[in-house]
């Protein structure tokens, strides 16, 4: 339809106007404040009018942003609940979305646990760190890894918080002789976007100066997995989760290195449109198979 504005800028505006804030909103939308600033920025563009007074740290709806804001939040609604409802019909189908170093490390060996439980249930992986716009994409619930805030529009629930641990092959750890956090000066960190704590992990943990920690060698990894699997072939130590790297430590592939855990804000959480796990069927089997799955053993 030619005559609709930019729908993702309509969400932006829709989560700015009812928080009075696009720090909030960006919060809600999981993306920046500058992301929610440039999509209001394309509708105002659009209608061709000023939608917020853009004031020192706070922002005010203008009497047409009011006014419009009235006019589509129902409309919004309208659309989130004729989507849900339209999901809910899809009860032996779930959509999930994670990200692709979870899926691989934790979701998928245990996977088979839940077909056999529901064979008449079949289950389709995005394995993506995207945001996800539940209004717009085909998916169903996503397991993410943040530090949450409360939102009137998602459906959160913590399935465990993290717990950093220090871990590099057998192998490794004897040709370093590691014995103590202070030896980690000498070997190369294997450091990931998901956990970028190694700093923090030296100030806690260890004596060396601040100057010398900024020194020893680095390689970055965007994925988790690869970061671990860089690990596994005796190339540093990586500060990862327990949770992914369970089968490298059944395997004898990793071992932990030290009695020296961080823990970190961030968390693995369900997150899912407002009401969807009140619905049952698929989505809530799965919900509660994956609850059960990280519950302590």
């Amino acid at each position: 339809m030619k005559n609709l504005p930019p729908l993702r800028s309509l969400v932006a505006f829709d989560a700015a106007a009812r928080h009075l804030s696009f720090a909030k909103a960006a919060q809600e939308l999981y993306v920046t404040p500058g992301a929610v600033g440039q999509l209001i920025h394309k509708l105002e563009d659009w209608l061709g009018l000023k939608l917020f007074h853009r004031d020192v740290r706070k922002v005010r709806l203008t009497d047409a942003g009011a006014l419009y804001f009235g006019r589509i939040n129902g409309a919004l609604g309208q659309i989130s609940d004729a989507s849900l409802a339209l999901r809910k019909r899809q009860r032996d189908e779930v959509r999930i979305s994670m990200p692709p170093s979870f899926a691989r490390k934790w979701f998928v060996p245990r996977m088979v646990r839940f077909m056999d439980l529901h064979p008449g249930i079949s289950i389709s992986i995005d394995a993506s760190a995207a945001v996800v716009d539940f209004d717009k994409e085909s998916v169903d619930v996503a397991i993410r890894h943040f530090t949450p805030v409360a939102s009137d529009r998602l459906d959160i629930e913590l399935l465990f918080l993290e717990e950093l641990r220090v871990y590099c092959s057998p192998a490794y750890r004897t040709r370093l002789a590691l014995q103590q956090p202070n030896d980690l000066a000498r070997t190369t960190l294997l450091a990931t976007r998901i956990h970028p704590y190694w700093d923090q992990w030296f100030r806690q943990f260890t004596t060396l100066p601040e100057r010398g920690t900024g020194g020893i060698p680095a390689i970055h990894f965007d994925a988790s997995h690869l970061a671990i699997d860089t690990a596994k072939c005796e190339q540093g130590v990586v500060l990862t989760s327990a949770s992914l790297v369970e089968q490298e430590i059944a395997n004898g592939e990793l071992i932990e290195l030290f009695e020296a855990r961080l823990s970190v804000t961030e968390g693995y959480y369900l997150v899912a449109p407002k009401g969807a796990f009140a619905q049952g069927g698929a989505v809530d089997a799965l919900r509660r198979w994956i609850r059960q799955e990280c519950a302590p053993s």
